[in-house]
């Protein structure tokens, strides 16, 4: 059925728009499968330690840069045996923090392949992954232990190292064009929803971060690939990643962050999403090449009480000229954005198959604002959900309270072409409350097939400008 269906909203406007027996219709000419991109946002290099970013919240974003020492480290040199059979967790271990300790430099990783247990950066530190050289991570469990401190969907813990971390460092970097490998699938099949809920409790019941463990197999949750707690100045630039155990790149608490000209292959791999910016500010995402088994890149800021608790935002975000291969959502906000979200451009986006586009999550009981959230420039091949969703109803069936309402406000959503989609526009606001969706500007979509329409409930101040729909199926209309 193509639906075009408001309900309980304030609507701003219609504009360059036909409507005809109850949907959006638009020429049957069109043909293609994706649709011209403009150009992205200015990035100016101030100097070698900064960079600025032209962007409509902030005219003048500007982000630190990485710079290192002429230091460099092989870990050959210390030790280190290719061939992906010895364990070289030692190598690196003794390479880092010899090259951190004579201030800092390149640790190189050259051609060959391997194995390490978890690698650990230091302030300076530029691990550079050489052509043909492949980091493989090791399958045993105890390899990660002991425990160390992390955020599990947004519920801080102790659990299982990352394959490779940071914490309280500064100016650290993952460059070259090699590989690391997470060898995920031994990862895949922990079974841990009981788990899970009892880290969720624990959260709600704001017992303390450090009697939260989860340290061995029977009990442990699947830990992040990268993940960067409480740093500043990090870059991510040239490597292939792929198969990760779960959340891939996963800054945290952390600023000045730059992610380029990067490939991630995680499908299809349970909540392998790509890129996990979690509380973090001053982040630029460019470039980049996603294929994961959940969502692409998502933007989270906590979960419920503990996510209150923490009280970090994450903000000023760019994220531009990515190829989305194979994902859940193609760009998401939430569900855990109990902390807030805001000020966020995503653009130029080439989108083959995704089950969404631009999703926005969250719930009665997670609360969160999002606002000054700005999306331009996607091509969309295929989508099996939507192209835009707004959800304040998201796990409804997990809710156990409502007492705090979310706010999706200021959003400006233009220039969208896709090929071929189930659903095309849902907005969900809560029930009786239209100010937990407000001021959202849609403008320049264009849909060649879509099942479903436009469908807004519970909303407020919702803007619609030249929206061309054509229904995937001919209809009679009464």
């Amino acid at each position: 059925m193509f639906l075009y269906y408001f309900k309980k909203i304030t609507l701003t406007s219609i504009i360059t728009a036909i409507i005809a027996g109850g949907f959006f219709l638009a020429s049957k000419n069109t043909r293609a499968d994706h649709f011209s991109l403009t150009s992205s946002a200015t990035v100016t290099i101030i100097d070698k330690n900064n960079l600025s970013i032209n962007t409509p919240f902030n005219a003048s974003l500007k982000i630190a840069q990485t710079h290192f020492g002429d230091r460099v480290c092989n870990i050959a040199d210390y030790g280190a045996v290719p061939g992906g059979e010895f364990k070289n967790t030692e190598s690196f271990a003794k390479a880092i923090l010899d090259c951190a300790s004579m201030g800092g430099g390149k640790v190189i990783v050259p051609a060959g392949v391997w194995l390490s247990g978890p690698i650990e950066l230091k302030s300076n530190i530029n691990l550079e992954v050489q052509k043909d050289a492949e980091i493989r991570f090791s399958t045993d469990f105890n390899d990660y232990l002991p425990p160390v401190f992390s955020r599990f969907e947004g519920v801080e813990y102790y659990n299982f190292s990352p394959l490779i971390r940071a914490n309280n460092a500064e100016n650290i970097a993952i460059t070259g064009e090699g590989t690391v490998n997470g060898q995920g699938e031994a990862w895949w099949n922990f079974s841990s929803s009981a788990s899970i809920s009892k880290l969720y409790s624990m959260g709600e019941a704001g017992i303390p971060t450090d009697e939260r463990i989860f340290d061995s197999s029977p009990v442990g949750l699947r830990t992040s690939f990268l993940e960067f707690v409480n740093c500043d100045q990090i870059l991510l630039s040239g490597i292939s990643i792929l198969k990760g155990p779960m959340w891939t790149v996963h800054p945290i608490y952390s600023q000045n962050i730059i992610i380029k000209n990067i490939n991630l292959k995680t499908a299809p791999g349970p909540s392998t999403d790509g890129i996990v910016i979690d509380s973090s500010k001053n982040v630029l995402v460019d470039s980049v090449t996603l294929a994961t088994g959940d969502d692409a890149i998502t933007i989270k800021s906590g979960r419920d009480e503990d996510g209150r608790r923490v009280n970090i935002p994450s903000e000023n975000i760019v994220l531009q000229n990515v190829t989305v291969i194979d994902a859940h959502g193609a760009i998401a906000i939430g569900s855990e954005i109990s902390g807030d979200v805001r000020n966020v451009l995503a653009q130029n986006f080439v989108i083959d198959e995704a089950e969404y586009g631009f999703r926005v999550k969250s719930n009665a009981q997670r609360g969160g604002t999002v606002e000054n959230i700005w999306v331009k420039n996607l091509s969309i091949h295929s989508l099996s959900q939507a192209i835009i969703q707004l959800n304040t109803y998201y796990e409804r069936g997990n809710t156990k309270y409502k007492d705090f309402p979310p706010s999706f406000r200021n959003i400006h959503i233009e220039d969208i072409g896709c090929n071929d989609t189930r659903e095309s526009i849902n907005i969900i606001g809560l029930k009786d409350q239209l100010d937990t969706i407000n001021n959202v500007d849609l403008k320049n979509i264009t849909v060649r097939k879509a099942r479903n329409g436009v469908m807004i409930n519970n909303a407020k101040d919702i803007t619609l400008e030249n929206i061309s729909l054509v229904p995937k199926y001919n209809f009679t209309f009464d």
